[in-house]
């Protein structure tokens, strides 16, 4: 399985949109994780779907996206897990461990928001992160 992170130096960068930088992890089938840096080319929603379905990318997890972005890589098949916070290791372990979903990983103003195919069941105010 192929993951990419949304990342700004050793963190998730906080707005998918204006990010353009990727870390692609995988297993190396050894255990390791392989962790490769790549740079997207475009700003655009479908572009940059192509982009990550071209490379095999079967998870993104992002900061802010908006709902035409999201839209268009959830359309690609790939699993989008938004408005996540915190650095590149803290990340990788929560969702390793299938910890992604606390608060502890949440944007603040997380409110009401349709969630993308890798967000579960959400509260009464629409956010996941409870």
């Amino acid at each position: 399985m192929k993951i990419a992170l949304s990342v700004w130096k050793d963190c998730i960068s906080t707005v998918f949109d204006a990010a353009d930088q990727l870390l692609l992890v995988e297993n190396d089938g050894d255990g390791a994780l392989k962790r490769t840096p790549f740079r997207l080319n475009s700003s655009d929603g479908p572009a940059r779907a192509m982009q990550l379905k071209g490379m095999g990318i079967d998870v993104l997890i992002c900061g802010a996206i908006s709902r035409p972005q999201e839209a268009a890589i959830a359309a690609s098949g790939i699993t989008v897990y938004p408005f996540v916070r915190g650095s590149v290791q803290e990340i990788i372990a929560a969702y390793e461990s299938g910890q992604l979903h606390t608060a502890a990983f949440a944007l603040p103003g997380c409110r009401g928001r349709g969630f993308g195919a890798g967000r579960g069941r959400q509260n009464s105010n629409g956010c996941p992160w409870k």
